[in-house]
């Protein structure tokens, strides 16, 4: 989980677990679990935190994890004093299961703090499970499918209905499971459609007039016999001065993908790239085998700055697929 913290001086996140003393100061609990709640909800917990010394206890700073928390509490905790600590959260932009963290600093010489814990099972009020998007990949030929759960979580029941389907490379059906609450969408890829990718979407709608449309993206990836896997090489941007100063650059920077063939073994005859600057290996380096491991590294003497636009040119023995060009990219500077 990438964390933004936002230090502010009178926020502060957290979750209820074990309680904690931090000689002097003491928290009953610092973790708390909402367990399922409505998106767009703004949910709240008081935390309790105790001082324990004969001198008056000051919150230095709170460090948040998460957009939408906030927090309300007393700066200053008189000696033998409790205070309270109540965490709020806006659900409104989140979805699944969710952790916030928040860290305590104290304004003492100790430099004491602690880490508070939210957590929260946020759903959506039509929810699509295990994530609303379509992933098919298949060897063409083949029959593959995916199947996603569309869940209603609001109180009055929905109908929900899937629009026409037309010159796409997917075909989709949609079943009821419980009329009104829970529907089953099943997407597949016919056995017709020829090798590549396709990026395409599908539409539900509902009678609810709570629901807007709803777009499902759908990937589909059909396989030829014989495939690079990642079918383009891509360097990013890359520093010449870095390159030739440091040689574990090299190894860094270098590139793998992998040829494989759905059945059978095949031979790499050839293996090379119409960028000078490119070399390429791969494993294993003679004889036939079912994968191929092509590692595409840069030569640091010979590195141009500017773009680097060409590919890596694989000749088979397999007269389905004698040749293969896997795309590379990247930039020098």
């Amino acid at each position: 989980m990438i964390r933004v913290f936002i230090i502010l001086g009178l926020l502060c996140g957290c979750l209820p677990a074990q309680g904690v003393d931090l000689g002097g100061v003491s928290f009953l609990e610092t973790t708390y679990d909402f367990g399922p709640v409505k998106q767009g909800s703004k949910i709240a917990h008081s935390f309790t935190v105790k001082n324990n010394t004969t001198a008056p206890l000051a919150i230095q700073s709170v460090q948040l994890s998460m957009p939408g928390m906030n927090a309300r509490f007393r700066p200053v905790i008189a000696p033998g004093g409790e205070g309270t600590i109540t965490l709020e959260w806006d659900t409104s932009h989140l979805t699944g299961d969710m952790d916030g963290e928040a860290i305590v600093l104290f304004g003492d010489s100790r430099e004491r703090s602690t880490t508070l814990l939210l957590k929260a099972a946020v759903r959506p009020p039509l929810e699509i499970r295990p994530f609303p998007t379509v992933f098919l990949s298949a060897f063409q030929g083949e029959d593959n499918e995916c199947r996603l759960r569309i869940i209603n979580n609001e109180e009055e029941p929905a109908s929900v209905s899937l629009s026409a389907i037309a010159d796409k490379h997917f075909a989709a059906s949609l079943t009821t499971i419980q009329d009104g609450r829970v529907y089953e969408l099943v997407a597949k890829i016919p056995s017709t459609i020829t090798s590549g990718r396709y990026d395409e979407e599908l539409s539900l709608s509902t009678d609810n007039p709570k629901f807007a449309g709803i777009t499902i993206p759908v990937h589909v990836f059909v396989k030829p016999d014989l495939y690079a896997n990642p079918e383009a090489v891509d360097f990013g941007p890359v520093s010449a001065q870095e390159l030739r100063q440091n040689p574990a650059t090299r190894e860094l920077l270098t590139q793998t993908f992998l040829v494989k063939k759905r059945k059978g073994e095949f031979e790499i005859k050839k293996v090379g790239s119409d960028l000078k600057a490119v070399e390429v290996r791969r494993d294993p380096p003679q004889g036939k085998s079912a994968t191929y491991r092509v590692d595409v590294a840069l030569n640091p003497q010979k590195v141009k700055l500017g773009k680097l636009e060409g590919f890596v040119e694989i000749v088979t023995d397999d007269r389905n697929f004698p040749t293969i060009r896997v795309p590379v990219a990247g930039t020098v500077f």
